[in-house]
């Protein structure tokens, strides 16, 4: 599994249950990646017009490149996973 690190989480101030599931499912889809894979993740919130977290982008980095995805959060937790994989099956 590689390793990953959640340099910024923006929502484990609104809603640190959400936060700890996504991070749950993003690193259960780095576990087919190469051990010594370093991944730097970011966790950032898009809001609606209302200021409510509508929809999140998850960035992927290592030197030399940035990948990401964007999910909305009425999406089950699965589609994060399966989007993290899709992503991280590119590199």
């Amino acid at each position: 599994m590689a390793n990953v690190t959640f340099a910024v989480n923006e929502l484990q101030a609104s809603d640190p249950d959400l936060a700890r599931d996504l991070e749950t499912e993003i690193a259960a889809a780095a576990e087919r990646l190469e051990p010594l894979l370093v991944l730097d993740c970011r966790i950032l919130v898009d809001r609606d017009l209302e200021g409510r977290a509508s929809r999140v982008r998850v960035q992927f980095e290592r030197p030399g490149w940035v990948k990401s995805f964007g999910v909305s959060l009425k999406q089950p937790l699965s589609d994060v996973r399966r989007a993290a994989e899709g992503v991280l099956g590119a590199t």
